[in-house]
């Protein structure tokens, strides 16, 4: 998979004066209009500007070397090297995707090579039952996998390289609209589903996900700590990059960065914010920089 090729950005620019200090930011479009209100509210109350670009995360990087701009908020896969030794970095935000299944289903947790069993062709495994998972009492149901699919998001795809050694779906996944998945999980108990987003109705169940094979490896849910700290596997990271020299310039900006308000509209926009935890402290190295 060319995951890069999604990751590609549209241009993007906030209004600047001619006297305001104009500070130029690559950031990624899965998450560069989350940002921008903050920031233009914050611009105007410090007499700055924002000119934000979309491109994707190794241009951006390149620009970041050449002076181009000052600051580079890139999506960075898992198994990615992160370019800490070259720029300060920070970790910002991710995006995941969720598996869930109807409230019902006795199962509460799976791991990655089984879910490569259900949804992937040319996987180690291959499951067609609830019984081949070891489900007692439901040995004869056949599994109906769900895909749900957006414009908006990358969940899918990040599910696939998250999870597939093969690559491939199997033909058997329906391909549903991600407004509709949650419907179809409440009135099918035998469906699981790959979702862009935490389910918001009843009668839906989030399955927590081991990155081992092993049967007993723990598995975790996507809460923020879970995600932040890498125990849930199927994660996209985004990082905040800039040149050490440019620590003192950007350390405001930064700050706002990780402000509350830029925390919740990332949160209402079903991408995963820093724990407040980690905020405050990565606030706390920041002024040690």
């Amino acid at each position: 998979m060319n995951f890069g090729k999604t990751l590609l950005l549209l241009p993007l620019t906030l209004l600047a004066s001619v006297q305001a200090e104009e500070i130029r930011i690559a950031a990624s479009d899965l998450l560069a209009e989350y940002i921008e209100a903050p920031l233009e509210a914050y611009g105007s109350e410090y007499d700055m500007t924002f000119a934000i670009n979309s491109i994707g995360s190794l241009p951006a990087l390149d620009r970041l070397r050449s002076d181009e701009i000052d600051l580079a908020i890139v999506a960075v896969p898992e198994g990615t090297e992160v370019p800490r030794e070259e720029f300060s970095i920070y970790p910002f935000a991710y995006d995941v995707a969720v598996v869930a299944v109807n409230e019902s289903n006795p199962i509460d947790e799976i791991s990655l090579s089984h879910l490569g069993g259900i949804f992937g062709a040319n996987e180690e495994f291959n499951f067609n039952t609830w019984g081949e998972l070891g489900l007692s009492g439901w040995g004869s149901r056949n599994i109906k996998p769900l895909a749900g699919t957006s414009e908006e998001s990358i969940a899918l795809e990040l599910f696939k390289y998250s999870v597939f050694k093969g690559g491939a779906m199997k033909p058997s996944v329906a391909m549903v609209k991600d407004t509709e998945i949650e419907d179809l999980l409440r009135s099918d108990a035998a469906s699981i589903a790959i979702l862009s987003r935490m389910p918001t109705k009843s009668g839906v169940k989030v399955l927590m996900v081991s990155s081992g094979s092993d049967s007993d490896a723990p598995a975790f849910g996507p809460s923020d700590d879970n995600v932040h700290y890498g125990d849930y596997p199927i994660r996209l990271s985004f990082y905040i990059a800039y040149n050490k020299r440019d620590a003192e310039k950007l350390r405001k900006v930064i700050r706002e960065l990780f402000d509350d308000e830029v925390a919740e509209s990332l949160r209402s926009n079903d991408l995963i914010a820093l724990p407040d935890t980690v905020r405050r402290k990565l606030l706390i190295d920041l002024d040690l920089e």
